[in-house]
């Protein structure tokens, strides 16, 4: 018979600088739309985090929202877990320490 063998895991925090990056680069984008060449296409208007005649398109939109819903599943993981571990009954829980119930 084969024994099963676990999946290899990434550290635990393996994305933290990506999320970091991510995070820091939506909110920096909008900084740089009061330059001149922004202010030429887009009318005078424009300001920093004012778009003036221009829009976002969908790429900067879809990358704010997978910020918000990594937090939110983040969150939820981390609730959900919690509230797993204290719904087990005590035989699970010996088991799984190790203990064997009597």
């Amino acid at each position: 018979m084969m024994q099963r063998r676990d999946a290899p895991h990434p550290p635990p925090h393996s994305g933290t600088g990506q999320r970091t990056c991510l995070i820091l680069g939506c909110m920096i984008y909008p900084d740089g739309w009061d330059s001149d060449e922004v202010k030429r296409m887009c009318g005078e208007q424009t300001d920093k985090y004012t778009l003036g005649a221009c829009s976002v398109r969908w790429a900067y939109i879809l990358a704010i929202m997978g910020i918000m819903d990594a937090l939110i599943l983040a969150f939820l993981a981390f609730v959900l877990g919690n509230r797993q571990d204290s719904l087990m009954s005590e035989d699970l829980l010996g088991e799984k320490s190790g203990n064997k119930a009597i």
